[in-house]
């Protein structure tokens, strides 16, 4: 009060004498008010971006904000648990436990050390309530547990002699599945120790069905079948993501500990649980020193890599290579005559495992070689684990590197100085097998996430201190508010340089993999040369195209990877042929590969309809189109005798130019959901309702899916493949927040300041399409309140009701009122790392989290999409989702032949078979969408997901298309833009979105004869949504 007094007097001595005795009368009645004014001019000066550079005594507000080391109290969550609890209030990484390396060197400096010589066994079955879940196993020859989701947690005691470092094993029994892993979670008396025990994976064994390949009638081979090999076995402990190649160790004080064992997906039989003392892998030399004498082996052991005996995921298989030096060969046809990486996950992702049975006739010293190409991996190894017998004869092999080559190079198993290894085999069976190993590379994917971590915080730092308002006008003195920030942009850059040197050296020379890291240190160092540019160039650090933290997201998605073809094994003492073919034979095989050429390509869509087949062309990948071929002939053409000729279509936009030529295919699959409106609309493509079966058919699909494809009271096309838009979330650190999965609108809002508070958001998929926001992103908000988009007639935009007014401002006030990012380049990155940690996105990024981020396997989840509370309590969670489509078109003369194939090809039985055979040959990359409802219910998906993916499409309504449609969808983004950035009143951005998109559909409606001299000479039909079929 004295200061505000002392303020007000001096401001006395600059008014008029006149005024001044005025204003003294007055000052008793209004100094609390001036007082409170100067209140709120003082709070402005702390918090408005103008004024950033002159807050020099504003640090302790931003530490107590954003320093990690500044522990708040949660309020609510104390009174909710009757005591005092500090919280970080940076929890985005610590809301989870932390990782195995650093509680790991926490117990070691705490003085924990490895147990020595305890091997205790322990029978889950004794502790068992349910004689349910105790079942008889003679195989087994005891009484084992079945493990499921009824039985949701097996709490085990254990007493150990002492404390210390302990692994745990398992013998467990696998139960016969749809594909998907056997995982659980371990807790220690009652907590996860780290968050790598979250998740731990009870592998599965599979084989080829047959050991020679199916081919087709041009003598093509293709993958075979595989099936699983249910058998009891045993297995430690491990790094889900095997960047540890050792059994993980748990800490257990002396006495009585609780294991916990937590299901998390598949069941399976529980043998016992073992606890005992890790063990050493030997050196060489003592390895060597238990040998017995013996002579080199004459005898050379030649075996096929892609002739493997087992492996631990399905979709390891053999590939065809066209280099005439791999074996065997045949310049006409494609054999199958490599094992390595196709697609994103064959051979390639941590701890998968190949294993190759063999027979020694002669006992003695062997020398093990690989003939192998990496070519992938730029200047980088990638690293083995060698088992011979299932075990590791020294440490050594534990991460063996297979270097970077352009061509295939004979490996001899050596000690780095070009000594050969020797190996003891005694006359009989056996094995030799070979485990993705990402050790080596682990401390660089740690450090990519650190620097990541701290890039973001930084961001929030310097997003708090400017308001997000970052003025390129101003000289901002960013470090008078965030002093460490040159200091830690230094820091992080260092951190890259030591890892980047690290590569270098693990390699020997410059690691082009890993360009990005460098890279990225250069912008960070850049920055932290001049910090007070740091707000203008944020896009430089964090979320902007090309900011560091991108570069180290899109490194850290493909990093891990370790790719290795192998085409032979040799156990030999003789010299090995050469790995490569002579330069005379790659000129005769190139020769007559240009010949064939000449030939029938049969891979790429071309206009050579044969009158006995029936012509398909497909808007997918090669692997696509092969196996629907395989099912085609297998099964339709053997069935109705009709053949099929699929053709690859590398641009769906050749159907227009192949109409205009007069050379269309009779079938086209794989179509963009809008484009058989608009070559319907041209009179291209054939009415599908036409066709008596029809109505029966389309029962197959959600109803909502067949929406686009109407047209005049005809349906135009039918869907091949169904999308999902639903919410992902992260479990775990949900459950650490106590937040409860939000079902409406309402709730995703209500939870938006608890998840801010901690630097976390929510993510819609609008912010991450730039200035253009398609339909099927903008809908579900109209849709959800009662809105459309066009009007019952279809002559004009829709958007003018009430209820299409509350979407679009829910739409807008999520961003510019609630503060959701505006811009996110890749959701999946965020949401791994935990900044994004629930948001809404579709199949792509379902896909993405379950084949490339193991270590978050079981601690996220979907949910169905947030919607609007109706009036009779149900929640409305309208969405899109159709997917891809076939349709027939009308010039074929094979139209009841197209017809009965796109029949067979929808069909449940065909889907389901095609959808389990493309994950099983290529993995969950290839996961297929099916739009039949009752195939999807039997595929290979988690059955919680199946059923959240179903309760969706309960839900599903697409966009119905009219002539000049685009318009109304470029200007529902303008308006979109126009509110969140420029501030407009919605009503009146929507006003002038409705007369722009109304002038371009009654354009295009006089285009194509729906309108004549300003009068409606035809209507439009639009389709009617039945929408109590839910």
């Amino acid at each position: 009060m004295i200061v505000a007094k002392m303020i007000f007097t001096r401001l006395l001595l600059f008014v008029p004498a006149t005024i001044r005795k005025g204003v003294k009368t007055m000052r008793s009645k209004c100094f609390l008010l001036i007082v409170a004014c100067l209140l709120i001019f003082q709070t402005f000066i702390y918090t408005n971006p103008v004024f950033a550079e002159e807050k020099k005594d504003s640090k302790g507000v931003l530490d107590q904000l954003f320093n990690n080391k500044q522990n708040v109290v949660d309020k609510k969550k104390n009174e909710s648990a009757g005591k005092k609890e500090n919280l970080d209030e940076n929890l985005t990484s610590n809301v989870v436990e932390s990782s195995y390396l650093d509680v790991l060197s926490k117990w070691k400096k705490e003085g924990a050390k490895e147990s020595e010589k305890t091997k205790i066994i322990v029978s889950p079955v004794n502790y068992i309530k349910s004689d349910t879940h105790i079942q008889k196993d003679t195989q087994y020859g005891k009484q084992v547990v079945l493990s499921d989701e009824k039985l949701k947690e097996i709490q085990i005691p254990v007493n150990v002699p002492e404390s210390g470092l302990y692994q745990i094993s398992f013998d467990y029994y696998p139960i016969k599945s749809k594909m998907n892993p056997i995982e659980r979670g371990i807790k220690i008396n009652g907590k996860y120790p780290y968050f790598e025990s979250r998740r731990i994976v009870f592998d599965r064994k599979w084989k080829n069905k047959s050991e020679t390949f199916p081919h087709d009638e041009k003598g093509n081979e293709y993958p075979p079948d595989s099936e699983e090999v249910l058998e009891w076995q045993n297995t430690y402990a491990m790094d889900a993501s095997y960047f540890e190649d050792e059994p993980l160790l748990y800490f257990l004080n002396e006495g009585e500990n609780t294991i916990s064992l937590e299901f998390l997906s598949d069941p399976m039989l529980l043998g016992d649980m073992t606890i005992s003392s890790p063990k050493q892998a030997k050196t060489f030399e003592d390895y060597k020193a238990e040998l017995p004498a013996a002579s080199k082996a004459k005898d050379t052991i030649e075996i096929e890599a892609e002739h493997l005996s087992n492996k631990n995921i399905p979709y390891i298989q053999p590939i065809a290579s066209q280099d005439p030096g791999v074996t065997p060969f045949k310049v006409e046809k494609r054999l199958l005559n490599t094992l390595g990486t196709q697609g994103d996950q064959t051979n390639q992702l941590g701890g998968q495992k190949i294993t190759w049975d063999f027979n020694v006739k002669e006992t003695g010293f062997y020398r093990l070689s690989f003939k192998y190409l990496q070519d992938k991996k730029v200047n980088m190894p990638v690293f083995r684990t060698v088992l011979i017998d299932n075990e590791l004869p020294f440490e050594n092999l534990k991460a063996y590197p297979f270097t970077f080559s352009k061509t295939w190079q004979n490996e001899t198993l050596n000690d780095g100085e070009g000594t050969p290894y020797e190996f003891y085999l005694e006359e009989g069976k056996h094995s030799i097998s070979l485990i993705v190993n990402g050790q080596p590379i682990q401390r660089t994917v740690k450090t990519i996430k650190d620097v990541m971590s701290n890039i973001k915080e930084l961001a929030i730092k310097v997003k708090m201190a400017t308001g997000n308002n970052a003025d390129r006008n101003r000289d901002w003195k960013i470090e008078a508010q965030i002093p460490e920030l040159k200091e830690e942009l230094t820091r992080n850059a260092k951190l890259l340089r030591e890892e980047y040197k690290y590569l270098q050296n693990l390699s020997g020379k410059k690691p082009d993999e890993a360009r990005n890291i460098s890279m990225a240190a250069e912008q960070l160092e850049e920055l932290a040369s001049n910090p007070d540019e740091v707000p203008v160039k944020i896009g430089m650090l964090d979320q902007g195209s090309g900011s560091a933290s991108q570069k180290l997201g899109d490194l850290l998605a493909k990093f891990p990877n370790q790719q290795l073809q192998l085409d032979k094994l040799y156990l030999s003492n003789e010299e090995l042929p050469h790995a490569n073919a002579s330069w005379w034979a790659k000129v005769q095989t190139q020769t007559l590969k240009f010949f064939l050429s000449f030939g029938d390509d049969y891979s790429l869509a071309n206009n050579k309809n044969s009158e006995e087949e029936l012509t398909v062309w497909v808007n997918r990948s090669q692997q696509y189109v092969n196996m629907m071929q395989q099912l085609a002939d297998q099964q339709f053409t053997a069935e109705t005798g009709i053949k099929v000729k699929f053709s690859i279509m590398p641009d769906e936009q050749k159907l227009v130019l192949a109409n205009a030529a007069d050379k269309t295919p009779d079938v086209a699959l794989g179509v963009s959901n809008h484009l058989p409106y608009n070559l319907a609309l041209r009179g291209t493509v054939y009415d599908l309702s036409q066709f008596s079966d029809y109505e029966e058919i389309s029962k197959r699909f959600s109803s909502g899916a067949l929406l686009p494809f109407y047209f005049n009271k005809g349906v135009y096309g039918i869907p091949e493949t169904q999308n999902f838009w639903v919410m992902f979330y992260r479990k775990d650190i949900l459950d650490s927040l106590n937040l409860e999965v939000p079902q409406t609108w309402d709730e995703v809002l209500t939870t938006l300041p608890e998840l801010q508070r901690y630097g976390m958001n929510f993510f819609t998929p609008l912010s991450q399409t730039g200035g253009n926001k398609p339909f099927h992103l903008t809908v579900p908000y109209l849709y959800q309140f009662g809105g459309d988009l066009f009007s019952e007639d279809g002559m004009s935009a829709g958007i003018g009701t009430e209820q299409a007014l509350k979407g679009f401002e829910l739409m807008t006030k999520s961003f510019s009122i609630y503060s959701m990012p505006l811009q996110v380049p890749n959701f999946y990155n965020h949401f791994r790392e935990g900044s994004l940690p629930i948001g809404i996105s579709d199949l792509a990024t379902y896909i993405q989290l379950t084949s490339a981020a193991p270590e978050l396997a079981g601690w996220w989840k979907i949910a169905p999409f947030p919607g609007v509370k109706q009036e009779d309590g149900t929640i409305a969670r309208w969405a899109p989702g159709t997917g891809q489509s076939a349709l027939i078109f009308k010039k074929t003369e094979k139209k009841d032949q197209s017809w009965e194939f796109i029949k067979w090809w929808t069909s449940k039985e065909t889907q389901q078979e095609y959808g389990f055979k493309m994950e099983a040959n290529y993995g969950p990359t290839y996961k297929w969408n099916t739009s039949n409802l009752a195939a999807f219910n039997e595929l290979a998906w988690p059955k919680e997901d199946i059923e959240v993916i179903q309760t969706q499409w309960k839900w599903l309504k697409d966009v119905p298309h009219v002539p000049g449609d685009y318009m109304l969808e470029r200007e529902i983004s303008n308006a979109w833009n126009k509110i969140v950035f420029d501030g407009e009143n919605p009503r009146k951005a929507l006003e002038d979105a409705i007369v722009i998109s109304n002038r371009e559909i009654k354009k295009k409606l006089e285009e194509f004869g729906y309108i004549k001299d300003g009068k409606v000479v035809k209507e439009i039909e639009m389709p009617a949504f039945p929408e109590d079929k839910r």
